[in-house]
């Protein structure tokens, strides 16, 4: 045991000293997010729900360059889902029973990251950080819309079926994220590090189609943005350091 105690402090001395981030960096990561989307669009329901809290995931592929042990430039392939949950109580006509309504959008993205990334590299745990864009694809839109736990669908003058399932029409194809990483890089062994950060965006895009841009309650329209914040956990192999 004592030489078991002593091998750990020899690798907490020595890893620090030897591990090198610059050169290619390859590596996968997943993390968990609280989504939201400002502005909501009922459709022409002529509702606006309460928001409620939502939880969705991220998983991706990374691939980064370090010019040097602390400045580098990374890229990958992910998979994002945004959306948001609602509920309220209300009566669907006037002077009839209140009823218990449920709606909730999930909106499932292609991401591609490119990424500017400073990393502290004096200790075996650094700080980490960086700021970019992510380009998003939509792949595909799910709703459910429920009244007292039962589907529920409505048909207006401009559009049919608002609580439709699939609503991957209804939003556009891509979105441009601003996103910013603050955490730690924790060197596991040379050449193996993982990284645990928060990370926080906002989507410049209007995500809703032209053909649903439908104005509230007061008669007004206003875009709808994809917000989000969350917590990763990346892990990465240096190939070809220095």
């Amino acid at each position: 045991m004592k030489r078991f105690y002593t091998l750990l402090i020899a690798m907490a001395i020595v890893l620090p000293a030897t591990f090198a981030q610059k050169g290619l960096n390859i590596g996968v990561n997943g993390g968990a997010m609280v989504p939201f989307i400002i502005n909501q669009n009922s459709w022409g329901n002529g509702h606006e729900y309460d928001t409620e809290a939502t939880f969705n995931y991220s998983f991706g592929f990374d691939l980064g360059y370090n010019f040097t042990d602390n400045f580098g430039i990374y890229t990958g392939f992910g998979r994002m889902d945004f959306g948001q949950n609602y509920s309220d109580s209300y009566a669907e006509e006037a002077g009839g029973t209140s009823s218990d309504w449920e709606r909730s959008i999930k909106l499932k993205y292609n991401t591609i990251p490119i990424m500017l990334k400073y990393t502290g590299s004096q200790q075996a745990v650094n700080f980490v950080g960086g700021i970019g864009i992510i380009y998003a694809m939509l792949s595909e839109a799910e709703q459910t819309w429920t009244k007292d736990g039962n589907d529920w669908t409505m048909d207006t003058e401009t559009h049919n079926n608002i609580g439709a399932k699939d609503v991957t029409d209804r939003f556009v194809k891509s979105d441009i994220m601003i996103n910013l990483e603050l955490g730690a890089r924790i060197i596991l062994m040379e050449n193996l590090y993982l990284d645990a950060t928060i990370n926080a965006g906002y989507g410049f895009t209007d995500i809703n189609a032209e053909d649903w841009q439908t104005p509230d309650s007061k008669g007004v329209y206003s875009a709808s943005n994809n917000v989000y914040g969350g917590f990763k956990i990346g892990i990465a192999y240096v190939l070809f350091g220095e």
